[in-house]
């Protein structure tokens, strides 16, 4: 196992994780001045008290991908476990962890603290992710991300997650939808919305095999959770669950639409065990 230390810079540390697949982040505070990139069949664990600090303007956590990487064929295989992601209130909008074209990925025990106006979690294009036990708090709503979720799954879109030299017809932006993932035993606190997505693709496709459960939420500005273009839904927790006839629409290449399109949600199946409002 590759052990990673403070003093290491960002760019020595992206270098390991390119090079060894058996990682350990030594307790300590590190100072991102880039994202940190991540490579399959990876796994990665942060002794406690292990801190990492927005030193830039971008993500601070991402998978490998390019232009030409398109459905769930990007990495694949990764765990991550532990770790204290502080986003620094006084950086630009950005997602904090962005994971695009993804496979066999799980993160669990990791908390993440003061989002700028986008995601502190983003699922993009994803298959077989499995988010547990994490927490998303003081997520601002900087630049009019007033919608957006702590956690939000997301179709391949320009839009939605911008890709280094990607132009708006690159292959990545195929529009593929999530499917199987599981956000299980999470605490979403002081953020704009908790977990979802607020937008559909023009095309007529679907966000598949969705588990939210066990998770809690609180000072959530608007909803708990909010379903736009799901199917196969599956919720036992959230006072707040937005389930949506319709939304605002995104084409794979960012190009604009000026309207809301139908996309009623498919088999949603809500258990909740707390008070419930559902809105339609």
């Amino acid at each position: 196992m590759k052990e990673i230390t403070p003093n290491m810079s960002t760019k020595e540390i992206n270098a390991a994780l390119k090079k060894y697949r058996k990682i350990q982040f030594k307790k300590g505070t590190y100072r991102l001045v880039a994202p940190l990139v991540l490579y399959s069949n990876t796994t990665v664990q942060c002794e406690k008290e292990v801190v990492f600090d927005r030193m830039h303007e971008g993500r601070m956590l991402e998978l490998y991908v390019t232009p030409d990487t398109t459905k769930y064929k990007g990495v694949h295989d990764v765990e991550w476990s532990g770790g204290s992601f502080f986003a620094n209130t006084n950086s630009a909008a950005a997602n904090v962890i962005s994971l695009f074209h993804g496979k066999k990925i799980k993160f669990s025990d990791v908390r993440i603290w003061g989002c700028q106006g986008y995601h502190s979690i983003e699922l993009n294009a994803c298959k077989s992710v499995h988010i547990l036990s994490c927490s998303c708090e003081h997520q601002t709503a900087k630049d009019g991300g007033e919608y957006r979720e702590a956690i939000q799954i997301d179709f391949a879109n320009k839009d939605g997650l911008a890709v280094k030299g990607a132009k708006s017809n690159a292959p990545c932006y195929d529009g593929t939808h999530c499917c199987d993932i599981a956000i299980i035993g999470c605490e979403i606190k002081d953020c704009p919305n908790g977990i979802g997505t607020h937008t559909v693709s023009v095309d007529d496709m679907y966000h598949k095999g969705i588990k939210i459960t066990g998770c809690t939420f609180s000072s959530i500005i608007g909803n708990d959770i909010q379903l736009f273009g799901m199917k196969d839904v599956d919720i036992n927790c959230g006072t707040k669950i937005l389930v949506g006839r319709k939304a605002k629409a995104h084409r794979n290449d960012g190009g604009k639409v000026d309207l809301e399109i139908p996309r009623t949600n498919k088999n949603v199946v809500i258990t909740t065990w707390a008070p419930c409002v559902i809105v339609e």
